[in-house]
C-alpha cells in the first residue's frame, strides 16, 4: 500500500489512533523494526484499500511470531478497516495465508472492542489474556473541564496552578512545529535526570528510540495528531507532555518534569493543558495509556484493560 493509500484508510476508519497511523508505525519500523514484513492488506472490487495491519515476523528463539508493526512501543495495537466494507474476513484470510512463514501470530495492545477478537476462521485457535490496563478518562460534554471533575482534583489542580502563580514566571503552551525539536530535547533530558536520581535508565535513554521519536513527532504534528505541552519557568522547560489527539481522544504518552523546585507540581499544568485541548476540539474521553500510576485515577480515569490474543493452528 501506498503511504497516501495508508492515510486515507486511517482517516475513514473511526476506531484508528495515532498508533495505527503511517507517521507512527513508519518510524518505528526504520530504526526499531526488523525481520521480514508479511503486511495484510485487502481492496475492494475497485482496488480501493478497505483494510490493513502491517506485520512482521520477529523469531523469539525458536519460535516465528507474527506482530504488528509498532509492538511494544505502541498502547493501541489493531488493523485498520473501512467501516463501510465488509473486510474483516478478508483480512483474516489475508493474514493466514502466509501461515508457512510463521508458527504464532501474536497480537497484544487490542481494547476489548477490536474486530480482530471476534471468532477466528475455521482450523485455528485463538487464546486471549488480559495485557495492559490504559486508565480512561471520560469528558464531560462541553468545557470547563474543571466542572466535570471531582470536588478533590477540582481544589488539587487549582491548588497547583496558584502555586505555579505564586512562584511567578511559569507559562503553558502547546508548541508548533518551530518548537518541536527544543521540546524533544527537553524531554528526553528530564526524563533522563528522573531515572538517574532513582539509579536507572528510563526507556528514552536509547538512542533508537530517540531517533524513532524524532522522525515521528514531525509526520504526526503535519498530521494533525502530535500535541506537546511544555511549561516553562522563567524561559526554562521544566515539564514536557508528548501525547497526542485524533478529533476523538486525547492521549499522553510520556513526559518529563523537573522536580528541582520544592512545593511545584508542572506535570499537573502539563496534563491540564492537554486534556483541555482535547476537550475543547470535541473528544469525548482523554486516554493516560498504559499503566495505573495513581495520578491517573486522580484525573478520573477508570480503567480499561488491552487483550494479548494469540493465534495458532488448530
Amino acid at each position: 500500500m501506498t503511504r497516501d493509500e495508508w492515510w486515507d484508510l486511517h482517516r475513514r476508519d473511526p476506531r484508528a489512533t495515532p498508533f495505527q497511523s503511517p507517521a507512527w508505525a513508519e518510524a518505528w519500523w526504520t530504526h526499531l523494526g526488523g525481520g521480514e514484513r508479511l503486511d495484510a492488506e485487502v481492496r475492494d472490487a475497485s482496488g480501493r484499500l478497505v483494510a490493513a495491519l502491517p506485520l512482521f515476523v520477529w523469531n523469539d528463539e525458536r519460535t516465528r511470531r507474527l506482530v504488528p508493526v509498532g509492538a511494544g512501543h505502541s498502547d493501541y495495537l489493531d488493523a485498520l478497516i473501512d467501516p463501510d466494507a465488509d473486510a474483516l474476513p478478508a483480512i483474516w484470510d489475508t493474514i493466514l495465508a502466509t501461515a508457512d512463514r510463521w508458527d504464532e501470530l501474536l497480537l497484544p495492545d487490542l481494547r476489548p472492542d477490536s474486530p480482530l477478537l471476534g471468532p477466528v476462521p475455521s482450523g485455528w485457535r485463538a487464546a486471549d489474556e488480559p495485557h495492559e490496563v490504559c486508565p480512561v478518562m471520560p469528558l464531560p460534554d462541553a468545557p470547563p473541564l474543571l466542572a466535570g471533575m471531582s470536588k478533590s482534583k477540582r481544589r488539587k489542580v487549582q491548588h497547583d496552578r496558584n502555586r505555579a502563580d505564586a512562584l511567578g514566571g511559569v507559562t503553558e503552551e502547546l508548541v508548533d512545529a518551530h518548537g518541536l525539536d527544543e521540546a524533544l530535547d527537553a524531554l528526553f533530558a528530564l526524563h533522563a535526570a528522573r531515572w538517574e536520581a532513582a539509579g536507572e535508565l528510563g526507556v528514552l535513554a536509547d538512542p533508537r528510540i530517540q531517533a524513532f521519536h524524532r522522525a515521528a513527532a514531525p509526520a504526526l504534528m503535519e498530521a494533525g495528531l502530535l500535541r506537546v505541552g511544555v511549561v516553562r519557568h522563567h524561559g526554562c522547560v521544566v515539564a514536557v507532555l508528548l501525547g497526542f489527539a485524533d478529533g476523538r481522544r486525547g492521549y499522553s504518552y510520556i513526559n518529563g518534569v523537573d522536580q528541582s523546585i520544592p512545593g511545584q507540581s508542572f506535570g499537573t499544568l502539563a496534563f491540564r493543558l492537554l486534556i483541555e485541548d482535547a476537550l475543547g476540539n470535541g473528544a469525548r474521553a482523554f486516554h493516560f495509556l498504559r499503566g495505573e500510576e495513581p495520578y491517573k485515577y486522580a484525573w478520573g480515569a477508570e480503567p480499561l484493560t488491552t487483550v494479548r490474543r494469540r493465534v495458532t493452528r488448530a
